[in-house]
């Protein structure tokens, strides 16, 4: 189907970016296998590091001459298995090109390359007192190269959007190699198809990313986060609901059900106020004026208590918001500390029916002796949804692993949802596709990947099965 990576290629790799920057030692190949998506894994033949599109354009044109697949790689924080190089072949690491090229501060915006940590481009961009809201919980390690592969979103999204709303222009390589330039330092701009859009969340199927121009915002003065704690998530929930459609426009609202709480507890080894309820949640606000912002969450602290809470605390300094958001932030270590993970959801539904489905989630979960954790985005029906598993027996026999998540699948559709809000397709979700979208849209879909990648060279069997058995001709076989 495709070619592997031979000694001659790999001579010509090292012609274009200088051996250091070629990997080929097991070991550290190793760790380009696997991304943090549970149980997916899969070897690459060479790692490249490139360091600017020029490099990337040469190894595309070597990669689709000779028919090798290419798997572009962030900071494979992916948890759809979207860095996981299943045939094998190059994983294309962008870690070298990390550099902000520009910050615009008459227009508001920034030209940054792909590799640059998504966390230390908000610490820059705060000096000129400017920041990027898209804050997925792996800021300190997920890439903004990933951010716009994913359309990474996060806590803020509900107020702020998610990476898409901030992407105006990009520079990209396609899968022949050839460079092409999108927008720019525009706000508006209908000149033809939004091809933008497309490559945003595509997962690096269509191009690969090597400049973005993004829209920054000024960062705001104040920032103020409550705990609130309710019996239930049924609680919870409709206090969030309260709280929208009074306007009062919370940064974020945040759901930690009692079951993710009480392993976090365990795993900080400090106690969380009311760990023994199910209904945590952290309300953000934000702005410049205090007076103004202290009678908005007043009100927020009135609706909780009217509808349950058993508890507001409100954290104002660094100190005390820090180690509220812990509690959220170490969710991932927690459970995979207690548990062993076997899948890890980002379901999302109408926000009115997010108790429903982690009701239900749980139940059917529970049958199979298992424990499902639930977190996540609760202004905007976005729940991650961690299946934990303790039975090593059970864990033998992994069939029914993939029937468990199309389950959970089917539930969360039938509740008007759909499979993947943030963490994409990639190629965890890639066989249950079918169950969210219809047949004419996968085909329309087919036939966009075909145009950009006829070879189906690049990052292929993420997002659509297989598009055709012999994707390259053979007279390219080496």
């Amino acid at each position: 189907m495709y070619n592997r990576v031979s000694e001659k290629i790999i001579d010509n790799f090292i012609s274009i970016i200088g051996k250091e920057n070629v990997i080929l030692e097991e070991e550290s190949l190793e760790n380009y296998a696997h991304d943090e998506t549970p149980l997916y894994y899969s070897k690459p033949e060479v790692v490249l590091k490139p360091v600017n599109k020029s490099e990337i354009s040469e190894i595309m044109k070597v990669a689709s001459a000779h028919c090798i697949p290419v798997t572009p790689r962030g900071g494979g924080t992916s948890l759809s298995a979207g860095a996981v190089p299943l045939y094998h072949g190059i994983v294309l690491s962008l870690e070298r090109m990390n550099k902000i090229r520009e910050v615009d501060e008459e227009n508001l915006m920034a030209i940054v390359e792909p590799g640059i940590i998504t966390g230390l481009l908000e610490k820059e961009l705060a000096k000129y007192n400017l920041f990027f809201p898209p804050d997925p919980v792996s800021l300190d390690s997920c890439t903004l190269g990933g951010n716009i592969a994913e359309c990474a979103g996060g806590p803020r999204a509900m107020k702020y959007g998610v990476t898409k709303n901030y992407i105006t222009g990009l520079e990209v390589v396609l899968p022949d190699g050839t460079v092409i330039k999108l927008g720019g330092k525009l706000l508006k701009n209908v000149t033809g198809y939004d091809l933008i859009d497309l490559f945003v969340g595509s997962e690096g199927t269509l191009g690969i990313v090597t400049e973005a121009t993004i829209k920054t915002l000024v960062r705001p003065e104040i920032i103020i986060d409550l705990y609130i704690q309710f019996k239930t998530v049924a609680e919870a929930s409709r206090f969030s609901i309260e709280v929208l459609k009074q306007g009062l426009n919370p940064t974020a609202i945040e759901l930690m059900d009692g079951d993710v709480v009480r392993m976090v507890e365990k795993y900080l080894q400090r106690r969380v106020p009311h760990s023994e309820v199910d209904g945590h949640i952290i309300v953000e606000v934000d702005g410049n004026d205090k007076e103004h912002l202290k009678k908005i969450w007043e009100r927020i602290g009135d609706i909780a208590l009217k509808s349950g809470a058993l508890d507001v605390l409100v954290a104002e300094s660094v100190h005390d918001r820090e180690r509220l958001w812990e509690i959220r932030k170490k969710i991932g270590d927690s459970l995979k500390a207690q548990t062993r993970i076997i899948a890890r959801e980002d379901l999302v539904v109408p926000k009115n029916r997010i108790p429903d489905l982690i009701h239900q989630l749980k139940e059917y979960v529970k049958n199979l002796n298992c424990a499902l954790y639930a977190f996540g985005h609760l202004g905007d029906g976005n729940i991650h949804t961690d299946v934990g598993c303790t039975d090593e027996n059970l864990l033998l026999q992994t069939d029914w692993i993939s029937q468990m998540r199309k389950k959970m699948y089917e539930i969360t559709i039938g509740l008007g949802g759909t499979i993947t809000a943030e963490h994409g397709i990639g190629l965890s979700k890639t066989p249950y596709l079918s169950l969210a979208l219809d047949k004419k849209t996968i085909e329309l879909m087919m036939k966009i990947k075909k145009e950009f990648d006829p070879k189906n060279i690049l990052n292929p069997g993420k997002i659509l099965s297989d598009i055709t058995a012999k994707p390259c001709n053979h007279s390219n076989r080496l």
